[in-house]
Formats: C-alpha cells, sequence, structure tokens
C-alpha cells in the first residue's frame, strides 16, 4: 500500500490590478445591469476603449452627470487581463457636451462621427489623431450649424489620418473608409440628412 501524501496547497495569485489613465470622449452607453453602464470611448492613447461603470445609475454614485454622450474626459480604468472589456475607476471633466442647448441637426453630427471613430480606431493602440479630431469636431459642432462641407471635411480627414486617402480622387474618402470598416455606421445618413439644408 502506497503511503499516504499529503495534498499539495492550493496557490491563488495575488498580482497588483494595473491602472491606466488617458483622455476619452464618450462615443456610446448602454444598461449592462440593473445599476451599472457599459461605455465605449474613444480615447488617445487606446484607441477604442470599452468600460463598465459599476454602480453609475445609484443614487449618489461619483459617476453621476459624468457619464453623458461626447462629454471629453480624463478617465482611470482597470486594465482586465482576461477581457475586452475593462472597469472604469474615476472621471475628470474636461470639456461637458451641452446637450440641452444642442440641436437635433447637431446630435445627429456627433453621432455620426464620434461612431466612425470608434469603428475605425484600433482598440488598445494609441489614437491621438482621431481624438483629437472628434474633439475639434464636437467643440465646432456646440458652436456653429450642422453643415455638408464639416461633414465631408471629418470623412477626408479620418481618411487621411488612417493614412487611405486617396491623393488622386478616384477613391472617395467615404469609398475608402467603408473599404476599411467594411460598412459605415448607419448614423451616416441621418447625419447626412440633418445637414442637407446647409452648404
Amino acid at each position: 500500500m502506497l503511503p499516504r501524501r499529503n495534498p499539495t496547497p492550493l496557490r491563488i495569485s495575488t498580482k497588483t490590478l494595473t491602472m491606466e489613465h488617458c483622455q476619452a470622449i464618450l462615443v456610446r452607453k448602454s444598461r449592462w445591469s440593473e445599476s451599472s453602464l457599459l461605455i465605449t470611448w474613444m480615447t488617445d492613447t487606446f484607441g477604442t476603449l470599452k468600460t463598465s461603470a459599476r454602480g453609475a445609475l445609484r443614487a449618489g454614485s461619483p459617476f453621476a452627470g459624468k457619464v453623458d454622450l461626447f462629454h471629453n474626459a480624463e478617465i482611470t480604468f482597470t486594465l482586465s487581463r482576461s477581457s475586452s472589456l475593462h472597469s472604469l475607476r474615476e472621471i475628470s471633466l474636461l470639456k461637458p457636451f451641452d446637450a440641452p442647448r444642442a440641436t437635433y441637426q447637431t446630435v445627429a453630427l456627433a453621432s455620426y462621427f464620434s461612431e466612425l471613430c470608434a469603428a475605425v480606431a484600433p482598440p488598445m493602440q494609441p489614437a491621438h489623431g482621431l481624438h483629437g479630431l472628434l474633439a475639434r469636431a464636437l467643440t465646432h459642432l456646440a458652436s456653429s450649424p450642422p453643415t455638408r462641407k464639416a461633414f465631408d471635411h471629418f470623412e477626408k480627414e479620418t481618411a487621411r489620418l488612417l493614412g487611405i486617402l486617396d491623393q488622386s480622387g478616384k477613391t472617395t474618402p467615404p469609398s475608402a473608409l467603408t473599404q476599411l470598416c467594411g460598412k459605415l455606421p448607419l448614423s451616416r445618413q441621418t447625419a447626412l440628412a440633418a445637414c442637407k439644408q446647409n452648404k
């Protein structure tokens, strides 16, 4: 009969969680649970970033008033080692988007610009150019009416920053962007209609 051995003790890793910090624009949010939100950001350092904001919908949450669409902020989050969903820890607003004063047309363009950046920006990779372009576009929309000129300029600059702008003009910016990401956000048609009457 073999001698009885003591079981090997279970060892649990207690590695320190990695905290990251960056500038980010809130481009999409949805309810994740009864009290939490799932938020997509366009960031300068990490491209398209998804975070969970636990307890954001509870009364007295430190996130209250800070997780609205198109807000430009500095965020701190815990980096996940097992998925692409990270945990939001802190938000410090840099430039809130004045939604109550924004027109439907303004929101339509802001939505398309934000969704386009989120669609083409590589996740977890620097995207300073795209983040800066979106920040400038939102600032412009806060003080100027939406126009087709602004719409076309944004698509052209996005294509240029991605290195896919055809200088010969044979391929238009929207065609180049479509080839890159498969299809453009559905909000593009709404944005086009919103600025149709302006030149």
